[in-house]
């Protein structure tokens, strides 16, 4: 095999030089050239410099290398050092079969999240319907005044989470069977039953509206979750 032996002298000028290295030293070395080639993947790089070999070890241009490797190189005189990343460190891909894969990846979670979300809105709305069923089985008359009255109960859900109950009698607001039922006890009946059961379901507030057969508002009232309590905001002929 031949062989070109050159001797060279690698005068690096660390004090004045263009790189304006801030201290250095000259030094006269022997490098072998032999029209040395390097293969990546196949392919055979080219450089800006050719490579050589010292003391056993092959040399190339560093930034040739690297930027063939998909790394970025940068050189920092001040500090004498040389700075290489990849896209990857920064968050970035080089390659559009990644980024497009990333794209696939999101959408199928985007479509899981919308899934998920439907699900339990879908077993949110079963929940409500079983408890609308359950107070419309159990607690559809209120027997604690001097009438009796009679309730339908609607549930519906907020788009803040909170409950809102309609309960709609069979008595008209003017009505004695309204006048004369007990505002406290009829309070304590919305608190102890109405609210508790959806207290166990969900730990929401909850808004709850009595109406009258004619759908005119007989009263309304709030239960704070957080305070366990209810509020009265308003009640026709309230004591």
């Amino acid at each position: 095999m031949k062989k070109r032996i050159i001797c060279l002298t690698f005068i690096l000028t660390l004090v004045c030089s263009s790189l304006a290295f801030a201290s250095g030293y000259s030094r006269s070395i022997t490098a072998y050239f032999s029209n040395i080639k390097v293969s990546l993947n196949g392919k055979t790089l080219n450089f800006s410099n050719e490579p050589f070999i010292y003391g056993g070890t092959v040399y190339v241009p560093l930034r040739d290398v690297s930027e063939s490797l998909g790394v970025n190189v940068a050189w920092d005189d001040r500090n004498n050092t040389v700075y290489m990343h990849d896209d990857s460190s920064l968050g970035y891909t080089n390659s559009s079969s990644e980024i497009e894969m990333l794209k696939n990846q999101l959408k199928a979670k985007d479509a899981e999240i919308d899934r998920l979300k439907k699900d339990d809105d879908d077993d949110d709305d079963k929940d409500l319907e079983d408890l609308e069923d359950k107070l419309n089985d159990d607690y559809d008359r209120y027997t604690k005044g001097r009438e009796t009255l009679k309730f339908k109960y609607d549930l519906s859900q907020r788009s803040n989470g909170d409950i809102k109950v309609k309960m709609t009698g069979d008595f008209d607001r003017t009505s004695s069977a309204w006048s004369r039922r007990e505002p406290s006890r009829f309070r304590d009946f919305i608190e102890d039953t109405v609210c508790d059961k959806i207290r166990d379901e969900f730990r929401e507030d909850i808004e709850i509206t009595v109406y009258d057969e004619d759908k005119d508002t007989c009263g309304e009232y709030e239960y704070d979750y957080s305070d366990r309590k209810l509020e009265k905001d308003y009640d026709e002929y309230e004591d």
